[in-house]
């Protein structure tokens, strides 16, 4: 089946719902066809469920559901396998189990793309048992150019475990242009960065200044820069944990301030951004976002300048 770019790139980082949703419109199948075709070849999947898959309101988990995307990338003329890896693993279920192991969490924050996996396996030690973010504050400085400048980023964190001497920081710019680096920090240094600038992603192990005991807390300063600025309308910061504190702040240049701004939230890149506030700039000419006990997903800024 002939792919626009748009619908190459969306196969090939996802998520799962926008691959999903483009490949059902590009066969130009409803939802009912689509259930009445997967009957067929032996996939029992309602058309409500595929509806939910396709919004991104749940994803395929159980095994019979991974069979039926398998099933469902030869219905919808799709390469093999293109659909079933941006699912990404499934989630551990039964009583006593958490929600989802560190390195899920993570996956599922990023929008399950199919790069991610092998990066997290590089940190595993680090994610598994990963500090607590007890309050973060983080600045976003945007140039008179409106490209974003440099970071600020101040953390307040609690080890889990003893032997506490790493945390790992995740980046992200847009596919093709390099994330931002941390160039500099207090109670911490840059150590190993794992980078895929085609995916404008990196993990960035932040090495700090002395081991922590399990339940010590330490305040750690990092700033990072972009390499090749970009004009930027938006600014988000993912947790995988809920966090007791998130401080976000956009400090524009003079005479550089937008029209309009906007905060926002959502639990996964999957679901509908919600809590939309508008927002005016201070006598700083900064925006904030401020939550207490920020639940984990994406808690983001949005502006304009036209």
């Amino acid at each position: 089946m002939p792919q626009t770019d748009e619908f190459a790139e969306a196969l090939r980082t996802g998520p799962f719902c926008r691959a999903l949703s483009m490949a059902v419109q590009a066969r130009g199948l409803s939802l009912r066809q689509l259930h009445y075709r997967l009957r067929a070849l032996g996939a029992s999947v309602s058309a409500m469920t595929l509806s939910h898959w396709q919004s991104g309101r749940s994803v395929p988990e159980r095994e019979e559901s991974l069979r039926a995307v398998e099933i469902l990338e030869k219905v919808l003329a799709v390469q093999a396998g293109s659909l079933r890896r941006l699912v990404g693993s499934p989630r551990p279920r039964g009583r006593g189990v958490r929600s989802a192991t560190p390195l899920h969490r993570w996956h599922r924050a990023w929008g399950h793309p199919a790069f991610l996996p092998p990066l997290l396996e590089e940190f595993r030690d680090s994610l598994m048992n990963p500090a607590r973010k007890i309050d973060l504050h983080e600045i976003v400085h945007v140039r008179p150019d409106r490209r974003t400048g440099r970071i600020v980023v101040r953390e307040l964190i609690e080890a889990r475990q003893d032997r506490t001497h790493t945390v790992i920081l995740a980046a992200r710019s847009k596919p093709g242009v390099p994330p931002p680096l941390v160039v500099e920090g207090v109670h911490c240094r840059p150590g190993t960065v794992l980078a895929l600038d085609e995916e404008g992603f990196s993990l960035t192990e932040l090495v700090l200044d002395r081991t922590l005991r399990r339940g010590e807390r330490l305040a750690i300063d990092f700033v990072q820069e972009y390499p090749s600025p970009i004009v930027a309308d938006h600014h988000h910061r993912r947790l995988t944990e809920s966090v007791g504190h998130y401080h976000g702040e956009v400090v524009f240049a003079p005479a550089t301030e937008p029209v309009a701004c906007r905060t926002w939230r959502a639990r996964t890149p999957e679901n509908r951004t919600t809590g939309w506030i508008a927002v005016r700039p201070d006598a700083e000419h900064a925006v904030h976002v401020s939550r207490r006990n920020a639940a984990p997903g994406i808690h983001g800024l949005h502006w304009s300048w036209e």
